[in-house]
């Protein structure tokens, strides 16, 4: 049996956010209270509400929180919070996994230098000789100032 969070998430997804996305909607709108009733529970309601604020829940379904209003001043759990969301179009999904995919390209480049810094005697070592062989131009035009060729 799946989580409370993951059924929340596969109902808000299938109920809410895919109907909307094939008519063309822009944004919906999520009750708490709905979402527990629907779900046939009682006593869930901090489960709903921290699943439907979760950046899971918004990755999965394809959705930017807009706003959440309707709830009680302290800003906790309650069953009348409604979350506002701007639904991403197929176009803005796609454009979302090239994205990840870029990433993911990126980050399989970690410990491609990692051969050659250990030829060098380690990366701090390398790093330490560096520094000590640099010079700024003003450091050399010093020098032969002081040794009389300009």
């Amino acid at each position: 049996m799946n989580s409370p969070s993951e059924q929340t998430k596969k109902h808000v997804i299938a109920n809410y956010v895919e109907p909307a996305r094939r008519k063309g909607e822009k944004l919906i709108s999520v009750r708490v209270g709905n979402v527990q009733k629907e779900l046939g529970w009682t006593n869930r309601t901090p489960s709903v509400f921290s699943t439907l604020s979760s950046k899971t829940f918004m990755r999965e379904a394809g959705v930017e929180l807009l706003a959440k209003k309707d709830g009680p001043a302290s800003g906790g759990p309650n069953t009348t919070w409604q979350f506002v969301y701007r639904v991403a179009s197929d176009t803005d999904l796609r454009n979302s996994a090239r994205a990840e995919d870029r990433g993911k390209a990126f980050f399989a480049l970690r410990g491609i230098g990692k051969d050659v810094f250990r030829r060098l005697g380690g990366g701090e070592a390398y790093l330490k000789a560096e520094r000590e062989a640099f010079t700024l131009p003003s450091d050399e035009y010093n020098r032969n100032r002081k040794k009389g060729t300009e």
